[in-house]
């Protein structure tokens, strides 16, 4: 009954409620030659609401510093270093680092670590997230959400068509290759209108299994659709992603954390739908409704959360987010409700 609750609650919200450009890394590449340095700080306060009682603190999310540039002619390279203290057990670690050929528009080749060009949501930086949190579809579907290899990508037309499509390891962030396999990623994203963009990809990979003595290796496979629409300043996006995983499949790890092991061939969907609103005086009222089915061939598996959020811009580099997270689940009642404020400074 408070599934319920919340998804009609959260549909209508997100009908009365911006979204930005996204790209493969943390910030946006300058044009100007040189070196150009750039991070971001996001320190925040936490309270969480348990069974044995509210349970809050101060913490840190990430800690980002970059470099990125241009050599002459058409080079590009980019690199970022999460610094962050939950991170990696406190330690500095690569995060991202590419080079880019950046001649023609409409097919760039990076070569390097990046971001899965495959959802919407996880190619949005995440200074830039609506949100304090991405939705928990996608940090469980779309992992890992770091890799070597190549891209190509390009826009069409004046981004009438963006695309891009890319062939990684397959083991994620901070692992050898490990087999021959390799995975595929792809998205491609239509704008008729100004107003209206329309995307979708999909993700195929086999690995050597993360199950001690499995004998065969497992196959991953994921696909997403999402929508934009945008009109005077009231922006409502949606996504959903489906997923496929023989012989072992793994939950969490977006963004750098640590990722868990789960033995079993399992099917996965979900789906996120929000809705914002942008006023002259830099406030940003959101709702979000967010349904995570965990096990889609088993009955009463779906996860449910409704995000009230307050986005408030002091200026063009800092940014204050609140975020209430009232969640539900349909198997086991769960008391895990969030509240999080989060200060954000960028550079």
């Amino acid at each position: 009954m408070k599934a319920i609750k919340i998804l009609i609650v959260g549909l209508l919200f997100a009908m009365l409620l911006p979204v930005n450009l996204h790209s493969q890394g943390c910030a946006p590449v300058k044009s100007d030659d040189g070196v150009n340095i750039f991070g971001f700080l996001q320190p925040q306060f936490e309270t969480k609401f348990v069974k044995d009682g509210p349970q809050n603190s101060f913490t840190f999310n990430r800690a980002r510093i970059g470099v990125t540039g241009n050599i002459p002619y058409d080079i590009l390279y980019y690199a970022v270093v999460e610094t962050g203290p939950f991170f990696n057990n406190g330690n500095a670690f690569l995060l991202d680092a590419f080079i880019s050929y950046q001649r023609y528009p409409f097919a760039k080749i990076a070569v390097g670590k990046f971001k899965s060009p495959f959802t919407l949501e996880m190619s949005t930086p995440c200074q830039g997230l609506n949100t304090i949190y991405r939705s928990d579809i996608v940090r469980n579907l779309v992992s890992p959400d770091r890799d070597y290899g190549i891209m190509i990508s390009g826009d069409i037309k004046d981004k009438l068509i963006s695309y891009a499509f890319a062939v990684t390891n397959g083991t994620g962030l901070g692992f050898f290759d490990n087999n021959n396999g390799k995975t595929i990623h792809s998205r491609i994203q239509l704008m008729p209108k100004e107003f209206v963009k329309i995307g979708g990809g999909a993700q195929y990979g086999t690995h050597p299994s993360a199950v001690v003595d499995a004998k065969e290796e497992d196959s991953r496979f994921r696909w997403a659709a999402d929508i934009q629409l945008n009109h005077k300043g009231f922006d409502l996006i949606g996504e959903y992603l489906g997923g496929n995983d023989k012989g072992s499949s793994v939950v969490g790890g977006g963004c750098g954390g640590a990722p868990v092991i789960v033995e079993g061939d399992i099917k996965r969907s979900g789906y996120y739908v929000t809705g914002m609103y942008k006023t002259k005086w830099n406030l940003q009222p959101l709702v979000r409704y967010e349904n995570y089915n965990t096990d889609v061939t088993t009955k009463n598996r779906e996860e449910h959360t409704l995000v009230f959020g307050l986005n408030y811009w002091l200026n063009d580099w800092t940014r204050i987010q609140m975020n209430y997270l009232y969640k539900s689940e349909d198997r086991i009642e769960v008391k895990n409700d969030e509240f999080v404020i989060q200060f954000q400074v960028t550079f």
